[in-house]
């Protein structure tokens, strides 16, 4: 039997570690948890991890010492439950013979369908007629906004990995004309054209979905000069990272009423001012980093998916058989 090892930096995540997912992994091995983790010493971290077979983390974990990639111990293999890796286990750890896994493509269905359902809410102006019919206006009054059909729209996809590619998959029946920015990848899937530049993507789009993960090429890289290119009432869907638009330069286009947007995630980690007038606007819907949420009709579908992933790859391990969504330092520098 396995002994499995998690560090929490304070309490144990319960939407992670709910009994359910604790009662599987207790038949692959032995679970010990370890709440409030960073009031430990490094050498005393240092001894937990490396008495364990498998190390697991998640949101909230206590983040691994580098020292672990030349200290490892008896630890053979780190199981990241969830996405976002950076901030929990460092490059040199990557970079040693310890194999880490995260959840792959677990979010993939979920994010699309909000990229899917922004994208067509921002379109048929949904917000700003709930805005007009809320206030008392009806058919009269809607006659000011633009609506739109994704019959013939040009959509620029800036990234196509896991997310983007199910998007496509979403919304090719709605005969789009489907243009694709993304340097690493190598084939496109049917209906996709490729561009070879972020100018191009947004010269020949009318509107353009994130999916495209946040780190040194990408942040602010969707800045004023890619906004101008967008044609007037063009659209901007992000539910990837708000860090890689330039907030202050879509704000302002925004403001003007020029461009419209829909925006799961925002700069700075999500941060807006309770006051702040971007929450008034009619052509802008914000739907603050919610619009995964799939705790309807069952519990969090998404976390579960999280589950099955990482409890197939410790049950994977534990045969010997090859790990899924194993990360390597290239797949690591491109993530957020």
């Amino acid at each position: 039997m396995l002994n499995m090892l998690h560090l929490s930096q304070k309490e144990t995540d319960v939407l992670i570690f709910t009994p359910a997912y604790r009662e599987r992994l207790a038949t692959l091995g032995n679970l010990q948890i370890v709440s409030h983790a960073n009031k430990l010493s490094l050498a005393e971290r240092l001894k937990l991890i490396g008495s364990c077979d498998v190390l697991i983390t998640s949101w909230g974990s206590s983040p691994v010492p580098a020292e672990i990639a030349s200290q490892s111990g008896k630890l053979r293999y780190i199981c990241h439950v969830t996405g976002t890796l950076r901030e929990f286990i460092p490059l040199e750890v990557i970079e040693s013979d310890i194999p880490v896994t995260n959840w792959g493509n677990a979010p993939a269905d979920f994010i699309a369908e909000g990229a899917m359902t922004l994208l067509l809410a921002t379109l048929k102006d949904l917000h700003a007629v709930i805005h007009s019919v809320r206030a008392g206006g009806w058919k009269r009054e809607q006659e000011q906004f633009v609506g739109g059909t994704l019959r013939g729209l040009r959509v620029g996809l800036y990234g196509l990995g896991f997310i983007g590619q199910r998007f496509v998959e979403l919304i090719r029946p709605f005969g789009c004309e489907m243009n694709v920015y993304d340097p690493f990848v190598k084939e496109l899937p049917n209906g996709c054209r490729p561009v070879h530049s972020l100018t191009k993507l947004f010269q020949s789009s009318d509107a353009v979905v994130i999916n495209a993960a946040l780190n040194s090429e990408t942040e602010k890289s969707v800045n004023r000069d890619m906004l101008a290119l967008l044609p007037d009432q063009g659209i901007v869907v992000n539910t990837a990272r708000g860090d890689i638009i330039d907030q202050g330069a879509l704000f302002d286009e925004l403001r003007s009423g020029r461009l419209r947007a829909g925006l799961d995630v925002l700069a700075n980690d999500d941060c807006l001012l309770p006051d702040d007038e971007a929450r008034k606007w009619s052509n802008c819907i914000l739907t603050a980093h919610q619009i995964e949420r799939s705790a309807w009709p069952e519990e969090d579908a998404l976390i579960r998916e999280a589950h099955e992933i990482s409890l197939d790859n410790i049950a994977r391990f534990s045969r010997g058989e090859p790990l899924r969504f194993r990360m390597d330092v290239r797949r690591y520098g491109l993530s957020t």
